[in-house]
């Protein structure tokens, strides 16, 4: 059911209440998507002074999201969430700046850009910066920092990252030179945490070390599809739209089957179907024990949607005990993962909910 409240605190002058109506017009939660208002009202919310909605109608202007692209306002709103103090959107004004592709080239701006994003704690500036340190980019030559903030970077980042770093090094990507031993460093990283890319990567790395030739990066490409953790990701996907075709043709059994499947290998989109399908009752009996159940898991799996619940069922009291920090904690979670209405929720708790959450979880999509 739609929530009224919303609308009226938007309408009120509530910067995140906005930004919340824009998202939900932008991905039809609640009503029905229509592009042309969510433009409307994310501009609506920027003009308040929400620094995410700054951010979006920069991404929407220069992917066209909502229509055609343009460089002109993706520039201007892009400039306005860089000054409003979104990383993300530093860290993409440096690497203009640094490119020289829309703007008039210029590395002293670009790496002022890059040190406020890096000073933010994003590992993609920690580390751009680094090597604007370790090749005098805009500023002058500085191994000490170079290094420092390639420790920063190990620390923040995660292992898809380190992937993306020790795959420019080692075959020369954007701008990187070719470095077999930095290659290695980056791979190392996420091969330590478990990442299968990165241990293939980093093992490959440690053959041409010892003499042997650098695989092609096509042959790289085509054996990190057939590797098992890439075959589980496709298993997942396939018992998904299985399901979800099931559902739509009205074959309910297969349907379900196909979800649990698809649940039991670790898809957080089918856990939050079947908790949906387990509390509304309609194809199987009613069961808001496994509904929970199913809700906790996808919330855990990494759905937004199933976060975004779980914080309304710990604000509310409804099948969990009544807890706000709880609830926060939720909505800090969804707001970070892209579920952009959970701003206007931490609103009700807070002044700034965008550096609640940036300050409070690790990793946030933007």
């Amino acid at each position: 059911m739609k929530d009224d409240q919303i609308f009226a605190d938007a309408e009120a002058g509530n910067p995140y209440a906005a930004l919340g109506v824009a998202y939900m017009y932008a991905t039809g939660k609640d009503v029905q998507p229509d592009d042309m208002l969510a433009v409307d009202w994310f501009i609506r919310s920027a003009d308040m002074g929400c620094p995410r909605a700054k951010w979006e109608l920069a991404k929407a202007y220069r992917d066209g999201t909502y229509g055609e692209t343009d460089v002109v306002k993706f520039l201007h709103y892009l400039k306005k969430a860089a000054a409003a103090g979104i990383p993300e959107a530093r860290l993409e004004l440096a690497l203009h700046n640094m490119d020289g592709d829309i703007v008039t080239k210029n590395e002293r701006i670009a790496f002022n850009w890059m040190h406020l994003a890096a000073d933010q704690h994003l590992p993609m500036a920690e580390f751009l910066l680094g090597y604007m340190y370790g090749k005098g980019i805009g500023t002058a030559v500085n191994k000490v920092e170079e290094e420092s903030l390639y420790s920063r970077a190990g620390l923040h980042g995660d292992a898809e990252l380190f992937y993306w770093i020790g795959r420019n090094y080692e075959y020369g990507l954007y701008g990187v030179n070719i470095d077999m031993f930095e290659a290695g460093r980056w791979y190392k990283f996420g091969a330590d945490m478990g990442h299968e890319a990165c241990l293939l990567a980093w093992e490959s790395v440690l053959a041409v070390l010892n003499g042997a030739e650098r695989e092609d990066l096509r042959d790289r490409e085509f054996r990190l599809s057939h590797t098992n953790a890439e075959k589980e990701r496709t298993e997942r996907q396939t018992a998904l739209e299985y399901a979800d075709s099931c559902l739509d043709s009205d074959n309910y059994e297969e349907a379900m089957d196909s979800y649990e499947e698809a649940a039991s290998l670790g898809d957080p989109i089918a856990m939050y179907t079947l908790a949906l399908i387990y509390h509304d009752g309609m194809i199987v009996r009613r069961n808001d024990r496994l509904a929970l159940d199913y809700m906790k898991r996808a919330s855990m799996a990494g759905s937004e949607d199933a976060m975004f619940i779980m914080g309304q069922l710990h604000e509310k009291g409804r099948g969990v005990p009544k807890d706000v920090n709880e609830a926060i904690h939720y909505f800090a979670m969804a707001a970070a993962q892209g579920y952009l209405a959970a701003y206007y929720s931490l609103s009700k708790y807070m002044d700034h909910p965008e550096i609640y959450v940036r300050n409070n979880v690790r990793s946030i999509k933007r």
